[in-house]
C-alpha cells in the first residue's frame, strides 16, 4: 500500500516506521529538511521543540515491545529512566529526554528504514475521487496514495473540512521556560515520579523537567491573564525568581547548573479533540491533529504513539473503509477521556488560583483529587495508575464522588503554602525595575 504521511514529527515518524516494517511504501512528508549537516536544526513549526517535554511510561513500554531499536537509539542518546512511584513496579518509568533527541533518533531511524522515502514541501491540500482520497498535494504537486495520514500537528488544517467540527478548550495557562545544564561532578536536584518536579503555589506552579545529557528544563506557570507574571519572560525577572522558588533555586543553584539557552514563553495553549473524517476512505489523522492536551501533565507524547500504533493495527487488520471508523472508536474511547480530564484539571487549578469556591456539581480536577488525597491514603491504588497513565481518568470517578461528598459538606482543597503569587509579583516588578 502507498501511504503518505504529512509531518515528520514523533506520532508521524512512528507510523510511518510501524507502516514501513509492515511491508508499505511510505513517503513522509515535512516541511523542516531535518537536521544540518553541521548538526544544527531549527525545527521548522514546531514550537514545542526546545520547550519542556517527556515521555511518559505508556509511551516507554510502547516503543520498547513496537519499536525497541528507537527505544535503544533514545537509551544510547542518553535518554534516562524516571522515578516510580513507591511500591509502583519498575516497567512503569518514563523517559527523561528532550524533545529535540527524540526528534533526532526517530528522524534518524526512519532514514535508514528501506520502506520510508522523504520529501520535503508543504502539504497544500488533498486529492480526491469522490467520497475516497487518493493522495495529498505537496508543493502544487499530487502525489498518490491509498492512504493519507495527517500528523501535522495542532496547528495543521489538512483535509479540516472532512471532518467533524472539533471539540477545543482554551487551557487558561501560559509558562515561561529555561534550558540548563548540571556541570561536571553535580547531582541532580530533588526528582519525582513523572515528568520531574512540581511544586503547586498559590496562584502558580513551578516544575523542573528533567532531560536527557545532564539536562534540564525549569518552568513557572501562570495564568494567562497575569500580566505581571508574564514579565517572568524578562531574563532579570526570571534569574530573581528563580533564585526563590525552593524546586527551581535547589536545581539552579551555582554551584550545581548553568543555564544553557534563553527564558522561552509557551503561550495560546488549548485542549483539542477532532474527530477522524468518516465520510471518506483513505485518510487518518494522528498525533496533536487528533488530540491535544496541556502540556503540563507532558502526555502528548505517549497519546501520540498510542494513535500511531492503533492505526497500525487498524490498517492490518481490517478493510480500508472501516478504517476512520475503528480508529474514531477507539479515539473516543482512549483519547476523548484525557482530553475531558485536562479540561476539568484547568477548570479547577484556574478557579483555585484566584481563590473561588469549588462547587459539588462543577469540574473537579486531579487537582483537587490529589490534595483530598492527603487525607485519604487508601485511594493511592486507585489513582496512582492513573496518574501514571497506565489507567483512564474514568478510574477516578469513584473518588471524584467521595470529594463531591466532601465539597457539600463545606470542604474545599486547602491553599499551598509557600511563596504565593503577590509576593513572586512584588519581586518580579522590583527585577524589571532594576
Amino acid at each position: 500500500m502507498r501511504t503518505t504521511i504529512v509531518g515528520a514529527g514523533p506520532s508521524g515518524t512512528t507510523a510511518a516506521l510501524l507502516l514501513a516494517r509492515a511491508g508499505h511504501d511510505v513517503t513522509l512528508v515535512d516541511r523542516d529538511a531535518g537536521p544540518g549537516t553541521d548538526g544544527t536544526w531549527d525545527r521548522v513549526g514546531v514550537m514545542q521543540f526546545l520547550l519542556p517535554q517527556g515521555l511518559r511510561g505508556p509511551g516507554r513500554l510502547f516503543l520498547e515491545s513496537r519499536l525497541p531499536d528507537v527505544h535503544q537509539a533514545l537509551l544510547d542518546a542518553g535518554a534516562a529512566y524516571g522515578a516510580v512511584p513507591r511500591g509502583a513496579p519498575p516497567f512503569t518509568a518514563g523517559l527523561h529526554l528532550r524533545r529535540c533527541t527524540m526528534e533526532r533518533v526517530l528522524w534518524a531511524c526512519a532514514d535508514r528504514e528501506p520502506g520510508i522515502t522523504r520529501r520535503t514541501g508543504h502539504a497544500d491540500g488533498l486529492v480526491r475521487d469522490g467520497d475516497r482520497v487518493t493522495g495529498v498535494v505537496v508543493d502544487g504537486e499530487p502525489v498518490s496514495a491509498d492512504l493519507v495520514v495527517d500528523a501535522s500537528g495542532k496547528a495543521g488544517r489538512l483535509g479540516h473540512e472532512l471532518r467533524p467540527e472539533a471539540q477545543e478548550t482554551a487551557a487558561p495557562f501560559a509558562y515561561v521556560a529555561r534550558e540548563y545544564r548540571l556541570l561536571p561532578g553535580a547531582e541532580p536536584g530533588p526528582i519525582e515520579p513523572g515528568p520531574g518536579l512540581a511544586i503547586p503555589h498559590d496562584g502558580f506552579m513551578e516544575m523542573v523537567f528533567v532531560q536527557d545529557g545532564g539536562t534540564f528544563q525549569t518552568l513557572v506557570v501562570r495564568s494567562t491573564d497575569d500580566h505581571e507574571l508574564a514579565l517572568l519572560r524578562e531574563e532579570a525577572a526570571h534569574t530573581a525568581a528563580s533564585a526563590l522558588l525552593p524546586g527551581i533555586a535547589t536545581w539552579t543553584a551555582a554551584e550545581r547548573a548553568e543555564p544553557i539557552g534563553p527564558v522561552r514563553a509557551g503561550a495560546g495553549l488549548v485542549n483539542r479533540f477532532h474527530r477522524q473524517p468518516t465520510d471518506v476512505t483513505g485518510l487518518l489523522a494522528i498525533g496533536d491533529a487528533l488530540l491535544v492536551t496541556n502540556p503540563m501533565a507532558a502526555r502528548g507524547l505517549s497519546l501520540g504513539m498510542a494513535a500511531a500504533g492503533k492505526l497500525a493495527d487498524t490498517v492490518a487488520t481490517l478493510p480500508a473503509e472501516e478504517w476512520a471508523g475503528a480508529l474514531d472508536a477507539w479515539a473516543r474511547a482512549e483519547l476523548l477521556p484525557w482530553y475531558d480530564d485536562h479540561c476539568a484539571v484547568d477548570a479547577t487549578m484556574h478557579a483555585r488560583w484566584r481563590h473561588e469556591p469549588l462547587t459539588a456539581d462543577g469540574p473537579i480536577g486531579w487537582d483537587v483529587i490529589a490534595d483530598a488525597a492527603h487525607d485519604h491514603p487508601d485511594w493511592m491504588p486507585v489513582i496512582g495508575p492513573y496518574f501514571g497513565m497506565f489507567a483512564l481518568p474514568s478510574v477516578l470517578e469513584p473518588v471524584r464522588e467521595q470529594v463531591r461528598a466532601q465539597l457539600r459538606d463545606g470542604w474545599q482543597p486547602r491553599a499551598p503554602g509557600g511563596l504565593t503569587r503577590d509576593e513572586l509579583a512584588g519581586v518580579v516588578r522590583a527585577a524589571v525595575a532594576g
